[in-house]
């Protein structure tokens, strides 16, 4: 048994713990729809979910241990390490990290979690200690966690600096920024892409939204190939970290043809999901309005 296993069965569990419901995405979700092709795993819409967390808050933790007044983020490394091939690579195999704010380090909802819905977490999700970071994509979530380190510096590991980061510009300056917080999304779930419906018949449409702590304040789905919107019913109650189901009657045409959906998302900042992608966001943070093409037939 590891160091962090023994810890998690003697010492972690002993802590006052905390529950959390959150949205975790991967940041390259979607990304087998961008044109033109990038490199990267080709997600589709699948690399999301929504679970129900239990852990110690990483505050508590901190609080602790004690901390320098000179600290400024908190590293996070898990104990998945390999090599990464390629021109401009690290030599030799790294440890996957991330690093955290301390601000957003000491924010009450960001866990030490050693339970998924319930149970144990799953080695697939981190077992035996995982970090949740509710409202950041899951790339902030270390699996695996082995260990943490106080900075008073920038960490500038390559999946901090190099890779998981976008080109943000000010004041016509472009520079590489982390990927941190989830940017506001809604996803149609039913229909499928290329189902079949039939004409002349109300369909439920169904999908889901998440933003990065804000909540969700509406959708919009478009039937008609984003020429007009109608507002979407919001299912279930407001989380802020969670995402929020959402359903749209739609009558479906009388004749048999073609049809494009579209759904937005407008969370409680007022931001609005984007009708197109931005390229400065490299292969990442897709979150720009996907159209779902059905038949009426």
């Amino acid at each position: 048994m590891g160091f962090w296993a023994r810890f998690l069965r003697d010492e972690l569990r002993k802590l006052p713990s905390r529950t959390v419901t959150a949205t975790l995405e991967c940041a390259g979700n979607g990304r087998s729809y961008l044109e033109p092709k990038t490199s990267g795993v080709q997600w589709k819409l699948g690399a999301v979910g929504n679970a129900e967390w239990t852990g110690v808050p990483l505050s508590a933790v901190l609080e602790r241990a004690g901390l320098r007044e000179a600290a400024t983020e908190v590293v996070l490394e898990g104990a998945d390490r390999g090599v990464i091939a390629g021109e401009g690579k690290p030599a030799g195999p790294i440890h996957f990290a991330r690093s955290l704010p301390l601000k957003k380090a000491r924010q009450p909802e960001v866990l030490l979690a050693y339970k998924m819905n319930g149970a144990d977490t799953p080695a697939t999700h981190g077992f035996p200690l995982r970090a949740i970071v509710p409202g950041w994509y899951g790339v902030a979530s270390i699996k695996w966690l082995q260990r943490l380190v106080v900075t008073d510096r920038p960490f500038t590991g390559y999946f901090q600096s190099m890779d998981y980061s976008y080109y943000a510009t000010a004041y016509g300056t472009a520079r590489v920024v982390p990927i941190t917080e989830l940017q506001v999304k809604a996803e149609i779930a039913r229909p499928a892409a290329g189902e079949t419906i039939a004409p002349g018949t109300t369909y439920v449409v169904r999908g889901a939204a998440w933003t990065a702590g804000s909540g969700i304040a509406k959708v919009e789905v478009s039937t008609d190939g984003g020429r007009s919107w109608s507002a979407a019913q919001l299912i279930g109650k407001k989380e802020p970290f969670a995402w929020r189901l959402w359903e749209y009657r739609w009558q479906t045409p009388n004749r048999p043809g073609q049809a494009r959906l579209l759904a937005r998302a407008t969370d409680g900042r007022g931001q609005i999901q984007p009708l197109k992608r931005d390229a400065n966001l490299r292969n990442y943070l897709i979150n720009y309005v996907l159209p779902v093409n059905v038949t009426i037939q």
